[in-house]
């Protein structure tokens, strides 16, 4: 019986030092990560609540380290830091001055994303792009409607996250606000936006300045605009003549101050430059003859100054080089033969030296190099179907050697990868673009 007692006042005098209810208490938790998702590039701030954080806590997303915004010993507010433009779920780790460290088992999420804007639905399908799969996947709220008619330009700031498309037959320009933690497309305030001109069809930004130009189809000018940074609202500066007639793309070269627009009607490339007012002045010279018939799609790379124009009515591209004024020269060979009826668009891998094409009347895909006098060469074996029928438009991720065709007539987004020669191959199936009749995308990593 004694020996129960002491038994007894032994096991009392060990519980003495627990807490209430004989709860031993982990003394670094984390209750929940918001957002749970962000951008490749990083910069999303998240705040990860729990407690035990103190302020030499460090944070770490898979094996980087992010930069640490606040701490309280319940909340960590950190910056995700980016992962080179790879899509992926990492661990999130938290290690306090003390050397206790906690894990969130896919704590967070890297995405990709690709708008389509779909000009028969009126509506512009966003989707998650695997980088490493290479596949595609419609976001939960996806299709967003542009509230107008006939969307067709695309255009996108990526460092503020804004997405601008244009309403063909609604004379408007829509801007969304791009939400990488849940994948939804929120329109700016006082949406849409009044271009003042009549079929726009075509959007280019200077994202350095904040302006937005428009190619207006129907009313043959160009209108400015610049933006708001954080909300994306544009304000009008004014709307000039394009010097062509039926003018269809639009491409800006910050750079330079230079926008280029091709004239479908008139066979021309009218070029202007603008000041840091965003006030338009068309160069001596514009416009330029294209040496091929009905210019639609403009191919720019900045960083060698060359401009390549898909001349869908005689079946090959226009190359010229350009000075920082807007002069232009007619590459020598131009045009090119594109090896496909009906050139629409052409999208650039500048850093390769490569050129892809979308033939859409003969729905094909051809890719070229080039190198600083760019000069044009097909890739050996680059031609390849566009998974569809009636391609009208071509995006690319250049880090993961990946490029996207809509095809128009089937509603339908292909994904094919190019190796170190810019030989194309398919990667398996095709995905719903998120309505009817894709006319452009746009990528943002």
């Amino acid at each position: 019986m004694r020996a129960g007692i002491m038994l007894n006042l032994a096991l009392i005098a060990a519980l003495a030092g627990l807490p209430a209810c004989g709860i031993v208490e982990e003394t670094i938790v984390i209750n929940s990560i918001t957002p749970s998702q962000g951008s490749t590039m990083g910069g999303a701030q998240v705040t990860i609540a729990g407690r035990g954080f103190d302020s030499a806590s460090t944070v770490v997303f898979g094996e980087r380290q992010a930069a640490i915004v606040s701490v309280e010993s319940t909340e960590l507010v950190v910056e995700s830091p980016a992962t080179g433009g790879t899509t992926e779920e990492v661990d999130v780790i938290v290690t306090n001055s003390e050397g206790q460290t906690v894990t969130r088992i896919g704590g967070f999420t890297y995405v990709s994303m690709l708008a389509a804007v779909n000009w028969t639905s009126n509506s512009v399908g966003l989707l998650s792009v695997d980088s490493v799969e290479h596949t595609l996947a419609a976001f939960t709220g996806s299709p967003f409607s542009p509230q107008g008619i006939a969307p067709r330009g695309i255009a996108l700031d990526e460092g503020n996250g804004l997405l601008f498309v244009t309403n063909g037959n609604s004379g408007t320009m829509m801007v969304f606000s791009v939400s990488w933690a849940d994948g939804t497309l929120t329109a700016a305030s006082g949406a849409p936006f009044t271009v003042n001109a009549t079929g726009p069809v075509a959007v280019a930004l200077d994202t350095s300045l904040k302006f937005a130009f428009t190619a207006n189809n129907t009313s043959n000018g160009i209108s400015a605009f610049s933006y708001d940074a954080e909300t994306g609202v544009p304000t009008p500066l004014g709307t000039t003549g394009s010097s062509g007639t039926g003018p269809i793309d639009i491409a800006c070269d910050s750079g330079t101050r230079l926008v280029f627009v091709s004239n479908h009607n008139t066979n021309t490339i009218s070029i202007f430059s603008y000041d840091a007012n965003g006030l338009l002045t068309e160069v001596a010279g514009s416009p330029q003859a294209v040496s091929g018939t009905s210019p639609v799609g403009i191919g720019l790379d900045n960083t060698r100054r060359i401009l390549y124009i898909a001349n869908s009515g005689s079946a090959d591209m226009g190359g010229f080089t350009y000075d920082a004024n807007g002069a232009m020269t007619e590459i020598t060979g131009s045009p090119f033969a594109s090896n496909g009826n009906g050139p629409w668009d052409i999208a650039l891998d500048t850093s390769n030296g490569f050129l892809f094409v979308a033939n859409s009347a003969s729905n094909t895909v051809i890719s070229f190099t080039y190198a600083s006098t760019g000069v044009l060469t097909m890739a050996v074996g680059s031609q390849t179907g566009s998974g569809g029928t009636l391609p009208k438009a071509l995006v690319l991720d250049t880090t993961h050697s990946t490029l996207f065709i809509a095809n128009r007539t089937t509603s339908t987004i292909q994904v094919k990868t190019y190796d170190a020669s810019g030989v194309l191959t398919d990667v398996t199936g095709t995905t719903d673009s998120g309505g009817t009749g894709p006319f452009n995308l746009s990528f943002m990593q």
